[in-house]
């Protein structure tokens, strides 16, 4: 029985604690700052609780589920002896763990909340890296434990992952906290349009070939009204979208020189380009 110590207690450790258990594990330790928080979650997943992360108990695999700034200072702690020590994190190069003799990086790309522990880990895609051959050769064994789509990627590679997936994930669910405050009851009703919309970016060649909407069709009344009608708060945001969404979608017009537009408050009118992107998807 593989015998693993987490280092942390959040959404990520909490997740990970309880998958790695129901698929046979044992859960040595669960080390938090906070003893209670550390109780809290060894309680449910059979293990012992520490606030100490100087005094771990042997295991075979210690994972460091704490946020980034703390990753480093958690490592210089251990005292794996010969066991791997890996971190959860996707921004965090594998260097912030150069105390430890055998490192590795276990990153899940999917967004964790300990009210939902009801997620399909068979569908998440894992992301390793590792020192040497043969911990990478264990991190992977472990990883495919928890989903079959375990993929190699390096710090730098890992890092543009990460980037991309806070544009897929935070930044959507803050556009959906926006489309929530402005909808108020009505917000549930959202919920076949914002599927379709996903299911359409992922069936199509790239999402831009499927977007729609006032801006991508350069209706530039409905979106002065739209502009008008928004709380000044969200107002900048709206232009700022609606202009970058122009910039990649506006087809070519005899009058407008197919150029993006800049959208403010009082107006509409065509600026310079913005920067050009990567197409790569």
């Amino acid at each position: 029985m593989n015998r693993i110590s987490i280092i942390g207690s959040g959404h990520v450790a909490t997740h990970l604690a309880h998958a790695f258990r129901s698929r046979g594990a044992h859960i040595v330790q669960i080390s938090s700052r906070t003893l209670a928080h550390a109780q809290a979650l060894a309680t449910t997943v059979g293990a012992q609780a520490t606030d100490n992360v100087d005094d771990l108990l042997p295991a075979d695999l210690y994972i460091i589920a704490v946020t980034d700034s703390a990753i480093r200072e958690v490592a210089s702690r251990l005292h794996p002896a010969d066991a791997p020590v890996v971190h959860t994190a996707g921004s965090a190069p594998l260097s912030t763990l150069d105390a430890c003799p055998r490192a590795g990086v276990l990153y899940p790309m999917q967004t964790f909340s300990r009210s939902r522990l009801t997620i399909d880990w068979n569908s998440i895609p894992l992301f390793i890296e590792a020192r040497d051959d043969a911990t990478l050769a264990l991190l992977k064994t472990y990883a495919q434990q928890l989903s079959p789509d375990v993929r190699e990627a390096d710090s730098a590679q890992r890092l543009q992952l990460h980037t991309a997936a806070v544009f897929a994930c935070n930044y959507v669910n803050y556009l959906l906290t926006i489309a929530a405050d402005l909808s108020g009851a009505h917000f549930p009703t959202f919920h076949p349009l914002v599927c379709e919309t996903i299911e359409k970016a992922f069936a199509a060649p790239h999402p831009r070939d499927v977007q729609t909407g006032p801006a991508a069709r350069n209706d530039r009344d409905t979106i002065a009204t739209q502009l008008a009608a928004l709380p000044p708060q969200y107002q900048t945001l709206y232009a700022d979208l609606s202009a970058r969404i122009n910039h990649h979608t506006l087809l070519p017009s005899p009058t407008e020189n197919n150029t993006p537009c800049t959208i403010t408050k009082k107006n509409y009118t065509p600026s310079k380009p913005l920067p050009s992107t990567s197409t790569a998807y």
